[in-house]
């Protein structure tokens, strides 16, 4: 605890400390103060705003609260909020802002981390007030963002969703932007730095806006409220006698990667990850290697295939077994052959998978007027179009979003759970999920977010999976998402953490760069997109680099050849996914963590991985020429020693190797190395 033996005496001496486990709180004239570890917030009480101190550092200067309701926009800090109390309940503060004529403020601070602390705004009046955007942590002075040190600046920005190829961006701390749920701010050389996002995930749409000049922030908010890239107006009015904000996390620390993965673990104590104990899906999709001509002699093949040749040779998860999927186009087969299909998957040892978009009607407007939902219902697909409020249907990626709160939209999520798990499928992939969390007029009238609305469409199909998957499987199937929001998270076991890449290392390694915190915390798995080897004008190199890529993503190992109908691409099969040394790496699960952070919407060229107690990294060149990068064992995060490392590609290895190595890594190439 950062508090000197003056001060101590000081306080008590006034009488005002308390302390609560490790909460340390006190009043210094009109100060409040809290105090937790390394972490330290002091709330004005006369002007309503406040400071966080990490280390006895100012981080942040006169942040408030503020809201809007359709009277106007209102900040905690106004003069009209003049009088304040506060309460003290374990480790929670609330600081209560009363206004005679506009709803009351309560501010809550929860200190449950050394180096962090949660914070939440609640309006609260005796009548139904409305909201649509809030945000307790809000910054609107010159500088108010300061690390303290200034080298090489960033701010990240985070996608809302991996379509139309979206990437991070760790762009120039010195620009402005708006990112979804979360955002870092830190020094990439020294890597201290401040990150700040919701964890709460059911209500909201959340967003992180930052404007930043001379290496500090001028502004900077975390708000519910924020409208997504697809969104064609605002989310919807929240009513009643006590609105609350998303929670917020604000933690600093000496490196914004383990600060990261700390705000990761508190969205987990908020909500868990879906829990899933069968090993990293290892195995095959139809899409890449037949798009829409996928049919049941392909698929057999490709499962006889996998069976021969792959199985053997170490091309399987960690409970022995592979995943054969089909993707879009599944409905080719008949319902007798997707029977046979799962027969024969399970007969081999295999499992069987399938594909589905529950949230789309991919007809046009005027057929889904003319089309019963799947699923003996008497309503239209039009009926459930998710319509904006002057009554349009909403369309994106050329599909028309379904509402998920729509009882023909409940109705057919029912049919096609209860269908696949008839068959025996044991994997599903959901697609276009981000048309289920757009704004617009939704039949239950009291869901009025996207985000709400996404929650109970996923719970839906959640919960209608354990049920059929219990009941005709002994198991329900394993989720993934496709085309998704990053949050909420807690309805798949996996998703997808770019948009198509089959062949390309560069864009998925962006994902891993900027987004390797999600694996292990918040889904179970990254899905970094399925391996195509047989692509003509595809070298070696690049089929290296995207083994490698996809093997470091902690990760769903997912090929898609014409396995067992080509002979090119059955030997590019057995050449790259029979390593058993890299298998051994995807099967893990384990994500690979950036060595540096300051590559803009690019993707860092070294990645470290620990897995037990043996450590690896990875070097990938995105570019059209060979090219040497040295690994500095130090920066890596490797601990000091003389090593022997392996390659894992080619199996040779390099002998008392230590402090670092330099790795030539041809064009648009990878190599992975294992340090023993």
């Amino acid at each position: 605890m950062k508090i000197t033996l003056a001060i101590l005496l000081s306080f008590f001496s006034l009488g005002f400390m308390t302390a609560h486990g490790t909460l340390v709180t006190w009043q210094a004239g009109n100060l409040l103060i809290m105090s937790n570890a390394d972490v330290q917030v002091q709330y004005n009480l006369t002007s309503g705003t406040s400071a966080f101190y990490w280390q006895n550092s100012k981080k942040i200067s006169s942040f408030y609260a503020a809201f809007q309701i359709p009277s106007g926009y209102f900040t905690g800090n106004s003069g009209s909020y003049s009088n304040r109390t506060y309460a003290i309940d374990g480790d929670q503060v609330t600081v209560t802002s009363v206004n005679g004529s506009g709803p009351t403020i309560n501010q809550y601070f929860i200190f449950d981390e050394n180096d962090s602390f949660l914070t939440r705004l609640d309006l609260t009046a005796s009548t139904p007030i409305s909201v649509n955007w809030m945000s307790p942590l809000v910054v609107s002075t010159t500088g108010g963002v300061d690390l303290g040190i200034t080298n090489d600046n960033r701010a990240l920005v985070v996608p809302f969703d991996n379509d139309a190829n979206a990437r991070y961006n760790a762009e120039s701390m010195n620009s402005s932007g708006t990112g979804y749920e979360v955002g870092a701010f830190y020094d990439n050389t020294s890597r201290n730095g401040l990150v700040v996002g919701s964890v709460t995930h059911d209500t909201w749409k959340s967003g992180v806006y930052f404007s930043g000049s001379n290496n500090k922030l001028n502004a900077l908010h975390v708000n519910g409220g924020q409208m997504s890239p697809y969104d064609l107006e605002p989310q919807g009015w929240l009513s009643g006698t006590t609105v609350s904000s998303p929670t917020v996390f604000v933690g600093f620390g000496t490196d914004w990667r383990t600060v990261m993965e700390t705000y990761a673990n508190e969205n987990a104590s908020q909500a868990p990850e879906m829990a899933w104990n069968g090993g990293a899906p290892f195995g095959w999709n139809s899409w890449y290697a037949y798009t829409t001509s996928i049919n049941y002699s392909d698929a057999t093949n490709a499962a006889t295939f996998i069976k021969d040749n792959l199985m053997n040779g170490s091309f399987t998860n960690a409970a022995g077994t592979v995943y054969v999927n089909l993707d879009s186009y599944w409905s080719n087969l008949s319902g007798s052959q997707l029977a046979d299909f799962t027969a024969l998957c399970h007969t081999n040892g295999e499992k069987a998978g399938i594909y589905w978009t529950p949230f789309v009607w991919w007809g046009t407007a005027a057929e889904g007027s003319n089309t019963l939902i799947d699923g003996d219902t008497n309503y239209f697909y039009s009926e459930a179009y998710l319509r904006t409020t002057n009554g349009q249907p909403q369309t994106v990626d050329g599909g028309i979003a379904l509402d998920p709160t729509h009882p023909g939209t409940q109705a057919q999520i029912a049919n096609y759970i209860w269908y696949f798990n008839s068959l025996g499928f044991d994997y599903i992939k959901l697609d276009f999920l981000s048309h289920g969390a757009l704004e617009g007029v939704h039949y239950d009238t009291n869901v009025v977010t996207g985000i709400q609305a996404l929650n109970e469409g996923m719970a839906d199909i959640t919960n209608q999976n354990t049920y059929y998957g219990n009941w005709y499987n002994g198991h329900p199937m394993f989720l993934s998402e496709a085309i998704s929001p990053i949050f909420p998270y807690q309805y798949a076991q996996s998703r997808r953490i770019a948009c198509d890449a089959s062949t390309t290392a560069a864009y998925t390694m962006n994902s891993v760069t900027y987004g390797w915190w999600i694996n292990g915390r918040l889904y179970q798995y990254n899905d970094p997109d399925c391996m195509k080897f047989s692509s003509t004008g595809v070298t070696a190199d690049e089929n290296q680099a995207r083994l490698i890529n996809c093997a470091i993503a902690g990760t769903v190992f997912l090929n898609s050849d014409q396995l067992g109908t080509s002979s090119t691409a059955d030997a590019l099969a057995i050449t790259n996914l029979t390593k058993s040394a890299i298998n051994a790496v995807a099967r893990s699960g384990v994500s690979f963590q950036p060595v540096e952070g300051n590559t803009g919407t690019n993707a860092c060229n070294i990645f470290t991985g620990q897995i037990g107690a043996t450590w690896y990294f990875a070097v990938l060149n995105y570019t059209s020429r060979k090219a040497t990068y040295t690994v500095n064992f130090s920066r890596a995060g490797i601990p000091p020693g003389s090593y022997t490392v392996t390659d894992l590609y080619s199996g040779v290895p390099t002998y008392g190797v230590s402090g670092s190595m330099n790795v030539t890594v041809n064009a648009d190439g990878g190599r992975l190395f294992e340090l023993q």
